[in-house]
């Protein structure tokens, strides 16, 4: 239902890009053709759109993986396969967008160097444009210095040089999500904001941890000259998916249930 929600909302008014802040799958790591149902349903949107990988896609990096998924050549090879490229960039109305993959965030994967070569290059070379970064897990919740071992945010080694280098290459916003619940602050003259999911949602822990129920939806972000605005959509006809009851029991996520006989079985 709530999908259905959202495709009638981007048919009814079009976005000149559509871009999936990751997590596209429910379990894609474990069952590939998870993704490519996932991959399918959102090109049938017959929008132009990009996508960042999410760990419920590709794996978390290899020294923080809570789930025992970490990040593989098989799944990247997956993503590049169904999606598209791990990290990119386009060129957006006078901005440039940067999309990079926060699995290989201290993985200590050669993909990571790669990955840190090519932002690096495309904050460089900008030619002025102000950037938006998309990512998919936070670069930090209340303290960018805390350095407790956590999945929820991006993994402390890698954290600081990312924050350092966005604020030094010209970047005015980073959209990210992974935590099912919208948030916006500001730290060092950039925008950081949360979208929420359009599925399922941990109530509990949203009350608890964020102080704000978590409702699904989306963002809609407006790009004029220097300023990027974005607009929290909730539709009405998204409805909470409530999760809380089985990650409370299971001491996980929605990758630890059992093998769903979905459309992709």
């Amino acid at each position: 239902m709530n999908w259905a929600s959202f495709r009638a909302d981007m048919e009814a008014a079009p976005p000149d890009l559509l871009i999936h802040g990751g997590d596209l799958a429910f379990n894609a790591p474990a069952i590939e053709a998870d993704l490519a149902f996932a991959a399918g349903e959102i090109k049938a949107l017959g929008l132009d759109w990009l996508a960042i990988p999410g760990n419920h896609d590709i794996g978390e990096a290899p020294s923080f993986s809570r789930l025992n998924q970490p990040i593989t050549p098989a799944t990247m090879a997956a993503w590049r396969g169904l999606v598209g490229p791990q990290w990119w960039s386009r060129d957006v109305a006078g901005w440039r967008l940067i999309g990079l993959d926060t699995a290989l965030m201290a993985s200590d994967l050669p993909e990571e160097a790669e990955q840190r070569a090519f932002f690096d290059e495309a904050l460089a070379d900008r030619g002025g444009r102000p950037v938006m970064v998309f990512i998919h897990i936070p670069p930090f919740d209340e303290d960018p210095d805390d350095p407790r071992p956590t999945t929820s945010i991006v993994p402390f080694p890698a954290r600081g040089p990312f924050l350092d280098t966005c604020a030094a290459g010209g970047v005015k916003a980073i959209a990210c999500g992974h935590l099912h619940i919208y948030r916006h602050h500001r730290h060092r003259g950039m925008d950081i904001v949360w979208a929420p999911a359009t599925a399922m949602v941990d109530v509990r822990k949203g009350l608890s941890h964020r102080q704000r129920f978590p409702r699904p939806g989306y963002l809609e972000w407006r790009l004029d000259g220097e300023h990027a605005t974005h607009r929290l959509v909730e539709p009405e006809r998204m409805f909470v998916i409530d999760m809380t009851g089985w990650t409370a029991g299971n001491n996980g996520t929605t990758t630890t249930l059992p093998p769903w006989p979905g459309p992709w079985a």
